[in-house]
């Protein structure tokens, strides 16, 4: 690449060390169906299924009544821009090895950026609140009426259930149905409350005391002040946080029993922080559920290949450093799709003539033009660890 001319946007190679970094790094660019984008936006069909029948002779033909749509990619530019000062490229040795290793710096932002846009933000696509896409967090967490899919449906909180729970105003206690487990500091969440006040369903407590096997205590915060409640009532659940094997079973089982369930086509991609978590889960004969892959095999769980990806974290604007909590998502690799109109490319314009010239600067961005979609809800399983 001359940098001493403006030139039109230059494709990096396909073979190329910026193209093998986001392969390695972003799960969704590596896995996802690729969609050959020519204009702004592309219409992909994706199915709602069909039934099938025997029929006898003379039988009439049952005729399918599900619901055939379609999705839309809208190719958005996703890119960013670096200034070199002309003194510190003089070197035509150091000039090359600056811009290289800007286009990995680059790479590993983008390939971090997209993963997370693409599976981890919260909120529905909307580009001016920096939500390029809806993503598969935001798809299992929305009611699709065209699908006939149900919001949550494939959503799954890292924990163990433990059943309905009953609640005391006197003394504030937390009643369970069988022996709980529990132990002081165990982070718990109720499901839908009924009668009483002062907890709210979906929110996270910390056990405080526990004066029985069935009984326990709650606070807002760890050691914190017991939480009152007020009136006697009742929650539909009562579930125990963490990465367990039946939270971790649950979610495949999720997209196991569904349509799309395709053992060619299925695809691990988590958090790396899920490490620490499924390193010594174990199923209910003692085996372990996570094997780490040598040399170039790859990790796998529950036989699986699973693909870490730092993206996999939920956002509420997608970003190249996500904090919030780790995801697993578990599904058909073909219903992530990626619209590719352009890119990754580099478009540079040095200081003698371009918007440098008065600072005596080389400027070069570096973009890449895609669109994603979720083809269908139901056959992706998301699993959100707190």
């Amino acid at each position: 690449m001359a940098l001493h001319t403006i030139e039109p946007w230059i494709p990096e190679e396909w073979d190329g060390p910026v193209l093998q970094k986001i392969n390695q790094l972003s799960a969704v660019e590596a896995l996802g169906r690729v969609e050959p984008m020519t204009t702004a936006t592309k219409h992909v069909p994706r199915s709602g299924g069909m039934g099938m029948d025997v029929l006898g002779k003379g039988d009439s033909y049952s005729e399918d009544a599900s619901t055939d749509d379609e999705v839309l990619l809208t190719a958005r530019k996703l890119g960013y821009a670096i200034s070199f000062a002309e003194e510190d490229l003089a070197d035509t040795a150091g000039l090359v090895d600056v811009v290289n290793t800007k286009k990995l710096d680059w790479a590993t932002s983008y390939a971090k950026y997209f993963d997370n846009a693409t599976l981890g933000v919260n909120g529905a696509e909307a580009m001016g609140s920096g939500r390029p896409f809806t993503s598969v967090y935001k798809a299992a967490r929305t009611t699709d009426s065209n699908v006939s899919y149900t919001a949550d449906a494939n959503y799954v909180l890292a924990g163990d259930n433990l059943g309905a729970v009953t609640f005391t105003d006197t003394g504030d206690v937390v009643t369970f149905s069988q022996p709980h487990g529990l132990v002081i500091g165990d982070r718990v969440v109720p499901g839908a409350v009924t009668t009483t006040t002062g907890i709210t369903a979906g929110t996270t407590y910390y056990v405080l005391t526990v004066p029985s096997t069935t009984t326990v205590t709650l606070s807002a915060t760890s050691g914190g002040a017991t939480l009152a409640l007020t009136t006697n009532g009742s929650a539909i659940s009562m579930t125990k946080l963490g990465v367990t094997y039946s939270s971790l079973s649950r979610t495949l089982g999720l997209y196991e029993t569904s349509d799309w369930f395709d053992p060619t086509r299925t695809i691990v991609i988590a958090a790396p922080s899920f490490l620490q978590y499924v390193r010594d889960v174990k199923d209910t004969q003692g085996r372990p559920i996570f094997q780490q892959g040598a040399g170039a095999s790859a990790d796998t769980l529950f036989g699986y290949t699973v693909r870490w990806s730092l993206g996999a974290r939920v956002s509420t604007a997608a970003t190249h450093a996500p904090t919030g909590n780790p995801l697993l998502i578990v599904g058909n690799q073909d219903l992530l799709i990626v619209g590719k109109r352009s890119g990754p490319e580099t478009f540079a314009a040095d200081a003698t003539f371009g918007p440098g010239f008065n600072t005596d600067e080389t400027k070069m961005k570096m973009r890449a033009r895609r669109g994603f979609a979720v083809g269908h809800p139901a056959g992706l399983a998301v699993l959100e660890a707190s």
